[in-house]
């Protein structure tokens, strides 16, 4: 069991990752673009669809970076992707801090609606303003490196990769520059997007490989 856990773990990991993406993001409450950034969070984080959906997201995102982590580790995919790999392990790491402050913002729910201080809220806006740009930008680099060193349909693979990431480095900035258009459906098909790319990854980005189990050698004879 324990060679099978290190073979696959890291398709475990990732195919979860995109499984609990993909039911976190459809609870995720719907933003109403006619109010403020303020009132559209105060209303999202006293939905009681908050805390669960982004409880499955932070689970998400943490099998995400253990699985990019295991890949790096057991050299799954071809070395000349390493160092874009490894980028993309750090950042997803950094960005599990991002999504701690985004399920944790639901705290700060009565103080957004009555326009008080809402410090956890306010650092999930200022952490996602950085690590959702750089997050995603990590993984379009990584699907376009897996699609320069991949050969043949498994190429393939690697373009919903480079559509979920910029779409998800551009959802943020986009709210920024944009505040009075809608742009939850940006959000949710990133949200999808990586949620199917993690599941293709785990379950078809490396050949399956029967995993080595060590033969104990056999005992020298016993002198007479």
């Amino acid at each position: 069991m324990n060679h099978v856990l290190r073979a696959s773990g890291w398709r475990l990991a990732l195919v979860t990752s995109g499984v609990l993406l993909a039911l976190g993001g459809r609870m995720h409450p719907e933003a109403d673009a006619a109010d403020s950034a303020t009132q559209e969070l105060a209303t999202m984080t006293a939905d009681e669809r908050w805390v669960p959906g982004h409880t499955l997201i932070l689970a998400s995102t943490v099998l995400l970076a253990a699985g990019l982590w295991l890949v790096l580790r057991g050299r799954v995919w071809p070395r000349r992707v390493d160092g874009t790999l490894r980028i993309a392990a750090v950042t997803i790491s950094l960005y599990v801090v991002e999504t701690v402050f985004h399920l944790a913002a639901s705290v700060d729910s009565d103080e957004l609606a009555a326009g008080e201080s809402a410090p956890i809220a306010w650092a999930h806006l200022g952490l996602s303003a950085f690590l959702y740009p750089a997050s995603g930008l990590a993984l379009a680099y990584l699907g376009a490196s897996l699609f320069a060193a991949w050969r043949g349909p498994r190429r393939l693979l690697a373009l919903p990769g480079i559509v979920a990431g910029t779409a998800h480095a551009l959802s943020v900035p986009a709210t920024i520059l944009l505040p009075d258009a809608e742009l939850s459906p940006v959000f949710a098909g990133a949200a999808l997007t990586l949620a199917l790319w993690s599941v293709l990854l785990g379950l078809a980005s490396a050949p399956y490989r029967r995993p080595v189990v060590a033969v104990p050698a056999p005992e020298a004879a016993s002198q007479h």
